[in-house]
Protein backbone atom coordinates (compact mmCIF):
# COMPACT_ATOMS: atom_id res chain seq x y z
CA UNK A 1 0.00 0.00 0.00
CA UNK A 2 1.57 3.26 -0.95
CA UNK A 3 1.08 6.26 1.13
CA UNK A 4 -0.68 8.00 -1.33
CA UNK A 5 -3.52 4.86 -0.65
CA UNK A 6 -3.02 4.88 3.02
CA UNK A 7 -4.31 8.76 2.87
CA UNK A 8 -7.13 8.50 0.48
CA UNK A 9 -8.35 6.05 2.95
CA UNK A 10 -7.83 8.22 6.02
CA UNK A 11 -9.87 11.31 4.03
CA UNK A 12 -12.56 8.61 3.44
CA UNK A 13 -12.82 7.80 6.73
CA UNK A 14 -12.61 11.07 8.31
CA UNK A 15 -15.26 12.49 5.45
CA UNK A 16 -17.02 9.48 7.16
CA UNK A 17 -16.96 10.79 10.40
CA UNK A 18 -17.94 14.41 9.47
CA UNK A 19 -21.06 13.20 7.74
CA UNK A 20 -21.70 11.05 10.49
CA UNK A 21 -21.40 13.85 12.99
CA UNK A 22 -23.65 15.59 10.50
CA UNK A 23 -26.14 13.61 10.14
CA UNK A 24 -26.68 12.94 14.38
CA UNK A 25 -26.63 16.90 14.82
CA UNK A 26 -29.53 16.90 11.89
CA UNK A 27 -31.50 13.61 13.75
CA UNK A 28 -31.49 15.61 17.00
CA UNK A 29 -32.58 19.41 14.98
CA UNK A 30 -35.51 17.94 13.67
CA UNK A 31 -36.54 15.54 16.72
CA UNK A 32 -36.15 18.98 18.86
CA UNK A 33 -38.15 20.98 15.78
CA UNK A 34 -40.77 18.54 15.90
CA UNK A 35 -40.94 18.37 19.86
CA UNK A 36 -41.31 22.30 19.30
CA UNK A 37 -44.33 22.52 17.00
CA UNK A 38 -46.15 19.61 18.62
CA UNK A 39 -45.73 21.72 22.33
CA UNK A 40 -47.10 25.10 20.56
CA UNK A 41 -49.87 22.68 19.04
CA UNK A 42 -50.58 21.82 22.56
CA UNK A 43 -51.00 24.99 23.90
CA UNK A 44 -52.79 26.21 20.82
CA UNK A 45 -55.53 23.45 21.61
CA UNK A 46 -55.79 24.46 25.11
CA UNK A 47 -56.14 28.09 23.78
CA UNK A 48 -58.82 26.99 21.32
CA UNK A 49 -56.25 27.74 18.65
CA UNK A 50 -56.24 31.34 19.36
CA UNK A 51 -52.41 30.82 18.16
CA UNK A 52 -53.45 30.47 14.82
CA UNK A 53 -55.10 33.28 14.99
CA UNK A 54 -53.11 35.60 16.18
CA UNK A 55 -50.01 34.33 14.35
CA UNK A 56 -51.13 32.83 11.32
CA UNK A 57 -50.81 34.27 8.17
CA UNK A 58 -53.31 36.49 6.56
CA UNK A 59 -53.20 37.49 3.06
CA UNK A 60 -52.29 40.90 1.97
CA UNK A 61 -52.44 42.38 5.77
CA UNK A 62 -49.40 44.24 5.80
CA UNK A 63 -49.79 44.20 9.62
CA UNK A 64 -49.49 40.55 9.49
CA UNK A 65 -46.16 40.00 7.06
CA UNK A 66 -44.44 38.93 10.27
CA UNK A 67 -46.29 36.03 10.86
CA UNK A 68 -44.67 34.65 7.97
CA UNK A 69 -42.09 33.69 10.46
CA UNK A 70 -44.71 31.91 13.33
CA UNK A 71 -47.20 30.21 10.61
CA UNK A 72 -44.62 27.05 9.94
CA UNK A 73 -45.21 26.63 14.17
CA UNK A 74 -48.61 26.10 13.76
CA UNK A 75 -51.71 23.77 13.05
CA UNK A 76 -55.38 23.96 12.51
CA UNK A 77 -56.12 20.37 14.09
CA UNK A 78 -54.27 17.41 15.39
CA UNK A 79 -55.21 15.82 11.83
CA UNK A 80 -53.31 18.69 10.24
CA UNK A 81 -50.13 18.49 12.68
CA UNK A 82 -49.36 14.38 12.26
CA UNK A 83 -50.03 14.50 8.25
CA UNK A 84 -46.88 17.74 8.54
CA UNK A 85 -44.90 15.86 10.93
CA UNK A 86 -43.54 12.92 9.43
CA UNK A 87 -42.78 14.39 5.84
CA UNK A 88 -41.48 17.69 7.84
CA UNK A 89 -39.26 15.10 9.71
CA UNK A 90 -37.94 13.07 6.81
CA UNK A 91 -37.28 16.03 4.53
CA UNK A 92 -35.64 18.46 7.06
CA UNK A 93 -33.42 15.38 7.91
CA UNK A 94 -32.76 14.79 4.42
CA UNK A 95 -31.82 18.78 4.12
CA UNK A 96 -29.86 18.81 7.55
CA UNK A 97 -27.60 15.89 7.34
CA UNK A 98 -24.72 17.44 5.24
CA UNK A 99 -24.63 20.34 7.46
CA UNK A 100 -26.74 21.84 10.05
CA UNK A 101 -26.04 25.85 9.45
CA UNK A 102 -26.70 25.49 5.83
CA UNK A 103 -29.99 24.17 6.50
CA UNK A 104 -30.58 27.07 9.13
CA UNK A 105 -30.00 29.42 6.17
CA UNK A 106 -32.32 27.07 3.66
CA UNK A 107 -34.78 27.33 6.56
CA UNK A 108 -35.56 30.97 6.63
CA UNK A 109 -35.15 31.15 2.91
CA UNK A 110 -37.78 28.52 2.48
CA UNK A 111 -39.84 30.34 5.59
CA UNK A 112 -39.89 33.81 3.75
CA UNK A 113 -40.23 33.02 -0.13
CA UNK A 114 -43.13 30.44 0.94
CA UNK A 115 -44.48 32.22 3.43
CA UNK A 116 -44.44 35.91 1.13
CA UNK A 117 -46.03 33.77 -1.79
CA UNK A 118 -48.85 32.76 0.39
CA UNK A 119 -48.85 36.04 1.71
CA UNK A 120 -49.34 37.87 -1.88
CA UNK A 121 -51.34 34.90 -3.70
CA UNK A 122 -53.39 33.34 -1.06
CA UNK A 123 -57.16 34.65 -1.00
CA UNK A 124 -57.44 37.54 1.48
CA UNK A 125 -60.18 36.24 3.75
CA UNK A 126 -58.12 33.20 4.47
CA UNK A 127 -56.10 32.42 7.03
CA UNK A 128 -52.52 29.97 6.86
CA UNK A 129 -50.93 27.85 9.00
CA UNK A 130 -49.07 24.89 8.89
CA UNK A 131 -45.18 23.45 7.72
CA UNK A 132 -46.18 22.49 4.39
CA UNK A 133 -44.15 25.48 3.12
CA UNK A 134 -41.22 24.00 4.49
CA UNK A 135 -41.90 20.67 3.37
CA UNK A 136 -41.67 21.55 -0.37
CA UNK A 137 -38.92 23.67 0.26
CA UNK A 138 -36.35 20.88 1.73
CA UNK A 139 -38.18 18.77 -1.21
CA UNK A 140 -36.82 21.19 -3.55
CA UNK A 141 -33.92 21.98 -2.09
CA UNK A 142 -32.73 18.19 -1.70
CA UNK A 143 -33.89 17.31 -5.12
CA UNK A 144 -31.67 20.75 -6.18
CA UNK A 145 -29.10 19.62 -4.29
CA UNK A 146 -28.41 16.05 -5.42
CA UNK A 147 -28.62 16.91 -8.65
CA UNK A 148 -26.53 19.78 -8.69
CA UNK A 149 -23.88 18.05 -6.65
CA UNK A 150 -24.46 14.56 -8.86
CA UNK A 151 -25.24 12.69 -6.24
CA UNK A 152 -28.26 10.19 -6.58
CA UNK A 153 -28.72 8.98 -3.40
CA UNK A 154 -30.14 13.03 -2.32
CA UNK A 155 -31.97 12.78 -5.81
CA UNK A 156 -33.47 9.19 -5.87
CA UNK A 157 -34.69 10.11 -1.36
CA UNK A 158 -36.12 13.25 -2.64
CA UNK A 159 -38.35 11.49 -5.42
CA UNK A 160 -39.25 8.53 -3.05
CA UNK A 161 -40.20 11.04 -0.62
CA UNK A 162 -42.17 12.86 -3.08
CA UNK A 163 -44.32 10.39 -4.14
CA UNK A 164 -44.73 8.85 -0.87
CA UNK A 165 -46.19 11.78 0.69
Amino acid sequence: MTSETGGRKRGSVRAAEINLTEARKAFFLMVGFIGLIWLLQIFNWVGHYRLDAEYGILPRNIGRLPEIFTSPFLHFSWDHIEGNSGPLFVFGLLAAYRGVVRFLGVTAFVAVTSGLAVWLFQNSDSLTVGASGLIFGYFGYVLARGLIDRNLIDALAAVVMALSY
